[in-house]
């Protein structure tokens, strides 16, 4: 994980050059107007030893200047980059590269600070992260305490079933793919927030990570996920490791996004291009809408409901739309550091997408 890496940001590589650069200006900001004022202390004072020194004038306006200039550039830089908001993916990158690396798009063991290393137990995480309430998110998720205490599989298939049309959050409702039926087998392709809703739902976090354990198969699931990812690496890496399980009786369900919320049209592109041979083999092919946040995060939510809409109007009709985010709206939800959720939470999240693939 590269330092202060956003999580809006899908490209390893620009997100490092851009928090190199963006720290180098803030270090500017601090020192270089510190070293101009010395430099100006010191000419002032060598003038009035010698007020006849016409070079000494000189040398105090380029301090000055070299003053007033080392503390408006990265004023000016982060200006132009805020006005842009999120319409580039350079934008983007720049805006959110000033997050904490521990809270982004992927799960950081407490203690050591070291994004490689694994759990060995999930308590680990809700102890290392301080649980929101979630009052940010209104009336809608006032019930999320009393859904924590009732996480069994039978009482989370009967919420997700009663909520298949409900548009509150900025969601719309469910979309059944063209040809789809129900599967046998699911492929969840996705981030951090899958690695850890397959850590919580099978005790195991040894490993849990792609770029760790692989490809994890559990009886008629099977998981391609790792944190803080985005498009190219679902193209890169995602869909070549899933693509051996694409075959009759497969629900592929992309569960991607929240690391590049400002890629939306180029999900829609990327998908739209390959539906036709992704479902050669039979399979069946699922898009699940970004989830919302809070706490720090809760500023996500307005690109959110953005990206969602855009995503769910762009794709073709033959990729069905599964609207998670309305169903969390509408029953509540726990987040552990704002982005990622607690086990209740993930096991509703899982529960609303088998009831629609």
């Amino acid at each position: 994980m590269f330092l202060a890496l956003g999580s809006s940001c899908s490209d390893p590589a620009l997100a490092s050059v851009l928090s190199i650069v963006k720290n180098l200006l803030n270090l500017l900001q601090i020192v270089g107007p510190i070293l101009s004022l010395i430099m100006l202390s010191y000419h002032l004072i060598s003038l009035l030893q010698k007020p006849d020194d016409k070079k000494r004038m000189s040398k105090i306006r380029n301090s000055a200047i070299a003053l007033v200039v080392l503390f408006l550039v990265p004023v000016i830089v982060n200006a132009a980059f805020g006005l842009l908001d999120d319409s580039t993916v350079l934008s983007s990158c720049w805006n959110n590269a000033n997050f904490d690396p521990n809270q982004g798009g992927t799960y950081v063991p407490v203690g050591d600070g070291n994004p490689s290393s694994v759990y060995t137990d999930p308590s680990e995480y809700e102890n290392g992260k301080k649980k929101t309430t979630n009052s940010s998110n209104g009336s809608s998720n006032s019930s999320s305490s009393s859904n924590s205490s009732n996480s069994s599989n039978s009482s989370n298939s009967s919420n997700s079933s009663s909520s298949s049309n409900s548009s509150s959050g900025g969601g719309t409702g469910d979309r059944a793919g063209s040809g789809n039926t129900a599967s046998s087998k699911t492929l969840f392709i996705g981030d951090s927030r899958t690695v850890q809703m397959y850590a919580y739902l099978n005790n195991n976090w040894s490993g849990a990570n792609f770029s760790s354990g692989g490809v994890h198969v559990v009886q008629n699931d099977i998981y391609v996920a790792e944190g803080s990812m985005g498009l190219s690496w679902m193209k890169s890496t995602g869909i070549p490791a899933a693509k051996s399980y694409f075959s009759s009786g497969t629900a592929i369900v992309i569960l991607m996004g929240v690391n590049d919320l400002s890629n939306a049209n180029n999900y829609v592109n990327y998908v739209n291009s390959n539906v036709s041979s992704w479902k050669a083999n039979g399979s069946s092919l699922y898009f699940v809408s970004v989830n919302p946040c809070d706490g720090n995060y809760s500023h996500l939510n307005s690109k959110i409901t953005s990206f969602n809409s855009q995503v769910k109007s762009g794709l073709s009709k033959e990729v069905g739309w599964i609207d998670t985010h309305s169903q969390l709206m509408r029953v509540g939800f726990s987040t552990t550091d704002g982005l990622h959720y607690d086990k209740t939470t993930y096991q509703t999240i899982y529960n609303y997408i088998k009831s629609k693939v």
